[in-house]
């Protein structure tokens, strides 16, 4: 394919993200979640800055409302594509492992009438938060209609975030009910446990821009019970979803345990003097009689392979992507908690 022809060929939405013409358009342009999600940041910030600055708003802590807003908007952007695309990652990697799985991915792409039940849902739940926060919309109509608009803009992020979660769920549970086994490519199932360690990761970092952006709408007025309370629709959910990717997780370990302990049991046998229950084995096409020190060889082998996928992520992600940024939102609560005391 020549050069011409790469320019004139129409840019792939990554499956899954094709809720809004505007979103598929950030994702045509091949930058990162993290680029897009600053940028975001930078338009929107800048955005409410001009608007409050045509509208003479009285008020100088918007501004610095206007910037925590907007981060929270950000940060679900940046989820959104952070996510979509590592699971298409994912995708195509068991793909390439079994070929089988391609109809497991069918229900990625959200049809027409979801996305508008999306819109009208976040539509709702934007009128609702802007009549329950009292803001003073009657203020200046350009104001009104920017503050209306980001409230909206917020809630769309939020609903499309929980549609891919719900869509991500679903393929991983059918991609561990029916994944091939083979033990000796155990390591490659840790590939499951992508899903789950790529939310927690995006969760543990909105919890930070949120957590910070409340002391600021709040500017410390609010303790560090008060805090958590009003903070319980952002967290709670989270720890939700991730116990929910436990099913699939827990549906493979049984199968992969099965798998195991059928193999351990042909080779308990070989090693009391069946060779023939190595046919059923993955020794099966090895040279007869086969050695014992081969079959404990071997057997130590299977029973090292773990049977949750997630073992080995998990611990790296404790060490190096939950414990610097927990202790972050626990500095900072804790400031809240000695101010209020004092």
């Amino acid at each position: 394919m020549t050069q011409i022809e790469a320019e004139q060929r129409p840019a792939v939405t990554t499956p899954g993200l094709s809720h809004l013409g505007p979103l598929r358009a950030l994702d045509h342009t091949g930058l990162s979640a993290w680029l897009l999600g600053f940028g975001s940041l930078l338009a929107l910030t800048l955005l409410a800055f001009v608007v409050l600055i045509l509208v003479r708003y009285p008020n100088p802590d918007m501004y610095r409302n206007s910037i925590a807003f907007c981060a929270i908007i950000s940060f679900f952007l940046i989820y959104y594509f952070s996510s979509g695309r590592g699971w298409h990652q994912d995708m195509l990697k068991f793909l390439a492992f079994d070929s089988s799985l391609g109809d497991c991915f069918r229900q990625l792409e959200p049809s027409r009438l979801v996305v508008s039940v999306e819109l009208l849902l976040a539509l709702v739940c934007a009128s609702i938060n802007l009549q329950l926060n009292n803001l003073p919309l009657d203020y200046s109509p350009i104001f009104a209609l920017t503050i209306t608009s980001f409230y909206f803009l917020e809630y769309v992020m939020i609903v499309f975030c929980a549609d891919i979660l719900v869509r991500q769920l679903v393929c991983a549970t059918r991609v561990a009910r029916r994944i091939r086994l083979d033990l000796l490519a155990a390591d490659f199932y840790s590939t499951l446990a992508n899903v789950m360690v790529r939310h927690v990761g995006l969760y543990i970092f909105g919890m930070c821009i949120i957590s910070l952006s409340y002391i600021v709408f709040t500017e410390g007025a609010l303790g560090t019970a008060e805090m958590l309370l009003a903070m319980m629709p952002w967290y709670l959910p989270g720890f939700l979803v991730i116990s929910l990717y436990l099913i699939p997780f827990n549906q493979f370990r049984k199968r992969l345990h099965s798998c195991k302990q059928q193999e351990l049991n042909s080779i308990a046998s070989a090693l009391g003097g069946n060779q023939q229950a190595l046919d059923q084995t993955l020794l099966a096409d090895e040279p007869r009689p086969v050695s014992k020190i081969t079959l404990l060889y071997y057997q130590d082998r299977i029973r090292a392979i773990r049977e949750w996928p997630f073992t080995d992520k998990i611990r790296a992600l404790v060490l190096f992507g939950i414990l610097p940024p927990l202790t972050w939102v626990i500095a900072a609560l804790i400031e809240i908690m000695i101010e209020s005391s004092l």
